[in-house]
């Protein structure tokens, strides 16, 4: 997970002046300077240690076990491993470079991390308006004339129901109810659909569709390579989108897809999102986006747009309780577990992955359950790991936390005994010897009034 509390905090909290620089800290740094890969790495190091800007070292700081810490966690550095695959590019790297925006890897990718602060970023977005690069998002169109019974056996959403033009969430499950992956289903066409999932899962999903189809009419084509994302979210959104595309019909509901033509060429208009404000998400063929991008934020200028960066999509997501694939989501956890069984058409006679377990499941009732907790009181971010206490006892973790600029607190997710899986319970965290109370909440902390 990123690192979520604002500059002016990262600033306040690390005012300990330049120190001598270890020869170990000085040769990652001229690695990591020479691949332009990480301007920041804080968000790999933690707190102990920082930062670097595009194209040098403007700063180095060392903090107590700092040698310690670089060798400890060398792992999360794709650039200096010698055995890791080259990271890839969006086609939109050069704009975020010029918009000054500091890059970091996130899931093979180099990505904008943040562009002034997260602080600014989240609240323009609640505010007016923000954009995002999605593109490192995978792209897979499933057609045939038997397309959609074949999802219906594969997804446990039912989508024999889903009208053309419309989208849904959905996930793949493995023959134990677990998560593979959380993913959004459209269905652009009466025989074709558009599934769109995570960047670190497309080739494991693609993979695993094409497995299960072998003996289909169905076919199955990873577009992730020829496709860009963009996400425009905030209640400026629609206003802003539809200056460059006007013919966006008036009633474009909340999870509808719709084609949309730029420059003579066609690509698709969704009203969906990842940040629990209104807004949609483009996707494209590559050679659109640099001009998309300029487009969109010169109409938005005047209503406040600006780009934005993945510590604050991940922050407006866990404002608005959406899960992370990884952290919430995962093999080991069921939607039972993640309180999304209702993203399972218990009713639909179809058989799909997991099905029976997850039935046996559902009668025993789960043991864990996620929640969503806020700090009740001045308190550093919980982050991903920590346990969650009732008095001295451990009754849960932490998946992912962060410190919320719309909410002004530390907010977090996990998964606790389902016995104080209810509203209002009180836990604590634990940073460096104090405990941090918090006040457990099972519907999201922040809910926009502009849906």
């Amino acid at each position: 997970m990123f690192r979520s509390s604002t500059e002016k905090r990262e600033a306040s909290s690390d005012s300990s002046g330049t120190d001598a620089v270890s020869p170990t800290f000085l040769l990652i740094a001229r690695c990591l300077e020479s691949s332009y890969r990480f301007v920041s790495i804080k968000q790999a190091f933690g707190r102990q240690s920082f930062c670097f800007r595009w194209r040098g070292i403007s700063q180095v700081r060392r903090g107590r076990g700092l040698d310690k810490t670089i060798r400890s966690r060398l792992d999360l550095l794709p650039s200096v491993q010698a055995s890791s695959p080259p990271l890839r590019t969006t086609p939109f790297d050069d704009c975020h470079r010029k918009w000054g925006a500091r890059m970091g890897s996130f899931a093979g990718w180099v990505l904008p991390i943040v562009y002034t602060s997260v602080a600014e970023e989240v609240l323009s977005v609640r505010r007016k308006a923000g954009l995002f690069d999605i593109s490192h998002m995978g792209e897979l169109l499933l057609q045939g004339p038997d397309v959609q019974e074949r999802l219906d056996r594969l997804l446990p959403s039912n989508i024999a129901v889903l009208p053309t033009g419309r989208g849904r969430y959905s996930m793949l499950l493995n023959e134990d109810g677990g998560i593979m992956d959380d993913l959004f289903v459209y269905r652009i066409e009466p025989s074709r659909f558009l599934l769109v999932v995570n960047a670190s899962t497309t080739q494991k999903d693609a993979r695993w569709f094409s497995e299960k189809l072998v003996r289909a009419e169905t076919t199955i084509a990873d577009e992730s390579e020829r496709w860009g994302g963009l996400a425009l979210q905030g209640p400026e959104a629609r206003n802003i989108l539809r200056k460059i595309l006007p013919e966006l019909p008036e009633a474009f509901e909340r999870r509808a897809i719709v084609a949309a033509s730029w420059k003579g060429t066609s690509f698709w208009v969704a009203r969906t999102g990842y940040t629990g404000e209104d807004g949609a998400e483009l996707f494209f063929p590559v050679s659109l986006g640099v001009g998309l991008w300029d487009t969109l934020l010169q109409a938005g200028a005047s209503s406040g747009l600006r780009p934005c960066g993945l510590a604050a999509r991940d922050i407006l997501r866990l404002e608005a309780c959406l899960p992370l694939n990884g952290h919430e989501l995962s093999e080991e956890r069921t939607p039972l577990e993640a309180r999304m069984g209702w993203v399972v058409d218990w009713e639909k006679s179809a058989s799909f992955p997991g099905k029976e377990a997850l039935a046996e499941k559902r009668r025993r009732a789960p043991d864990l359950s996620l929640v969503a907790f806020a700090a009740e009181r001045p308190a550093p971010p919980p982050r991903a790991g920590y346990p969650l206490l009732a008095g001295e006892t451990v009754v849960g973790k932490v998946t992912s936390g962060g410190f919320s600029p719309t909410l002004e607190a530390a907010i977090g997710m996990g998964y606790v005994n389902v016995a104080l899986a209810t509203e209002g319970t009180r836990l604590t965290y634990p940073v460096r010897g104090t405990r941090y109370p918090v006040t457990l909440h099972l519907s999201p902390l922040y809910r926009s009034k502009n849906r």
